[in-house]
C-alpha cells in the first residue's frame, strides 16, 4: 500500500525516455524498487509540499501509458494532480513569472485570484460580476461571496498542488470585495446593461429623451477601469505587474 502523501509508481518501460526517468527517481530519498529486471516496480513518495522534487521525474514520463499515481494511498487519474505542469512550465519561461499567475501577459486574464486557471478573470464582460442579487431598486448590489467561492473551487481543484497556488490569498480577495457596491454612488464601478430580461435579476431603469423612453436591464456591476482591482492588491498584498 502507498504511504501518505503523492506517490508514482512505474515498472519498466520501452521508453526512449524510461532510464532518464529511473535516474530521476532514484534521486529522490524515498525511492523503492520492489522486484528485478524488467518485472520491477518502482516507485517514490513525497509530501505535497515537495511536490517541486517530482517535476523532471515527470517531465521524462510525459505520454506514458503505464505510469500510476497514488494521494494518500488511493489511486487518482494523473491529471487530477500534475494538471498544473504546462502552466507551471510556462510561468517558469515567462518574462517576469512573479506576475504570470495574476494574468500579467494577456489582458483578458487578468485576475486577483493568483492563478489564470480560476477562469473568473477581472475584466469588462466576465460573467461572475452578474452573480448576486439587487438590495433595492436604487442600484445597491450584493455579490453571491458563495457562489465566486464554489465556482474558484471547482475551477482550481486540479492544481490545488500548484506550487504557486494560494487558497488563502484567494479568500483574502473574496473577503475584500465590498460587502455592497452601487455605481451612482461610487465612480470605481458602472452597471452591466442587458438588452431585455433574460432571468437573471434585473434593475430596470428609464430614460426618457425627447424620442421616447429607453428601457435598460441591470443585472451586475463590474469594474469601471483599473481602480477596483489596484485596490484589492493593496489591500490583500500583492503586486499584479
Amino acid at each position: 500500500m502507498p504511504p501518505k502523501g503523492i506517490t508514482i509508481e512505474f515498472p519498466y518501460s520501452t521508453s526512449q525516455s524510461f532510464e532518464f526517468a529511473l535516474n530521476e527517481a532514484r534521486k529522490i530519498s524515498t525511492f523503492q524498487q520492489f522486484g528485478e529486471d524488467k518485472k520491477a516496480i518502482y516507485r517514490v513518495s513525497v509530501d505535497p509540499g515537495e511536490i517541486e522534487s517530482l517535476f523532471c521525474l515527470i517531465e521524462h514520463m510525459k505520454g506514458w501509458r503505464k505510469r500510476f499515481l497514488h494521494v494518500d494511498g488511493k489511486k487518482v487519474p494523473w491529471d487530477s494532480i500534475f494538471a498544473f505542469a504546462y502552466c507551471y512550465e510556462s510561468k517558469q519561461a515567462s518574462f517576469k513569472p512573479q506576475f504570470y499567475c495574476f494574468g500579467f501577459e494577456k489582458e483578458w486574464e487578468l485576475n486577483p485570484w493568483g492563478c489564470v486557471n480560476a477562469r473568473l478573470p477581472f475584466r469588462e464582460s466576465a460573467d461572475w460580476f452578474t452573480w448576486g442579487r439587487w438590495m433595492n431598486n436604487t442600484g445597491d448590489w450584493e455579490f453571491d461571496k458563495q457562489r465566486i467561492r464554489h465556482e474558484l473551487e471547482k475551477n482550481l481543484y486540479s492544481y490545488r498542488f500548484c506550487p504557486t497556488m494560494n487558497f488563502e490569498r484567494i479568500e483574502a480577495v473574496i473577503s475584500a470585495l465590498p460587502p455592497i457596491v452601487n455605481p451612482t454612488k461610487d465612480s470605481k464601478w458602472k452597471f452591466v446593461e442587458a438588452w431585455q430580461e433574460d432571468g437573471r435579476p434585473a434593475l430596470k431603469s428609464v430614460k426618457r429623451p425627447q424620442w421616447g423612453d429607453e428601457v435598460s436591464f441591470f443585472v451586475g456591476v463590474e469594474p469601471n477601469g483599473p481602480r477596483v482591482l489596484e485596490e484589492i492588491a493593496k489591500k490583500v498584498g500583492f503586486q499584479l505587474r
